[in-house]
């Protein structure tokens, strides 16, 4: 499969997954007594289709065989990082009271999605490296 299949595909999930999300934390912040603002219910079920967009599809620089596990990291880091401060600015999904927490959870959570994928890799290489040993053992 190409990377603009793959790439559309998981922009399609992200966006599903995201506007899930987006509907369940609606239906968990707004009191029962309160009538339904629906067009702040589509503005919510918008932002958090965009991020599950940008978070999923954007996986695809994962993808790129040239780029390394930090390239790749950092790089959706920093675009799902300026993506999701913008949506919440706009939408108000943090107050600026906890910015700073937001900030570290969401560094945090990538420097485990890092070292996850780190030796998940390395786990990887060391296999194929094994088996390439059985093969030109075969070899000679």
């Amino acid at each position: 499969m190409d990377l603009k299949t793959k790439f559309i595909i998981r922009a399609l999930l992200g966006l599903s997954l995201g506007m899930i999300i987006g509907a369940i934390m609606y239906v968990l912040s707004v009191n029962d007594n309160e009538p339904v603002d629906k067009v702040y219910l589509l503005m919510q079920l918008f932002g958090s289709g965009i991020m599950g967009i940008v978070g999923n599809g954007g996986a695809i620089v994962y993808d790129f065989e040239d780029w390394g596990l930090g390239r790749a990291t950092f790089t959706h880091y920093i675009v799902t990082f300026f993506t999701m401060l913008s949506i919440s600015e706009i939408l108000g999904w943090f107050s600026h009271d906890i910015l700073l927490i937001v900030v570290l959870a969401f560094s945090f959570v990538y420097l485990i999605i890092w070292g996850t994928e780190y030796f998940v890799w390395k786990k990887e290489i060391r296999q194929m490296n094994r088996q390439l040993g059985l093969l030109k053992g075969e070899q000679e």
